[in-house]
């Protein structure tokens, strides 16, 4: 499969080259041998050419994953190659138009909320901080829009995939 990725408005050509493990993942021209096992729910154990990481990956709509690695939190927008857009995308590759649904990537605690409800938030800005693994991880707006409703309150504790925050 061949598959179109924006990640932080950088726009990457994939293609897979099959099914089992390890796969071929071809990456802007370079291939990659990854071996991959799930090992909980939305955790993944991945080695990559030799490297060992662990990832967790929630989808947070279609078309939309959160993934987490290493300590950062990662908004990848996907779309097989041949297939048309599910909205419309702007030069930049980043989505202009659509909802924006901010995830948890992993199980952990709302460490802080870095918006309020109604309030408008730019591309790359935080919105929330989670603790988890006794890191923090702030998970940022992937574009413009306005907060619609903030579906959790400071120190709550939350699962891996569950709803924060909304914005259009």
């Amino acid at each position: 499969m061949i598959y179109s990725a924006d990640l932080q408005g950088t726009i990457h050509k994939l293609a897979v080259k099959g099914t089992g493990s390890p796969v071929p993942v071809q990456v802007n021209g370079h291939t990659y041998e990854v071996d991959f096992s799930a090992a909980d729910g939305s955790l993944l154990s991945l080695l990559v050419m030799g490297r060992s990481y662990e990832a967790d990956v929630v989808e947070e709509e279609e078309g939309v994953l959160a993934v987490w690695v290493e300590g950062e939190t990662y908004r990848i927008e996907y779309q097989e190659e041949g297939r048309r857009p599910r909205r419309s995308v702007g030069a930049t590759g980043q989505s202009v138009s659509g909802r924006q649904v901010i995830t948890a990537p992993m199980p952990g605690k709302v460490a802080a909320l870095l918006v309020s409800p109604a309030q408008e938030v730019s591309a790359g800005q935080g919105v929330i901080v989670i603790e988890a693994m006794k890191m923090e991880n702030e998970l940022k707006a992937s574009r413009p829009g306005v907060v619609k409703e903030i579906m959790v309150q400071d120190g709550a504790a939350v699962g891996g995939g569950d709803v924060l925050v909304v914005i259009e």
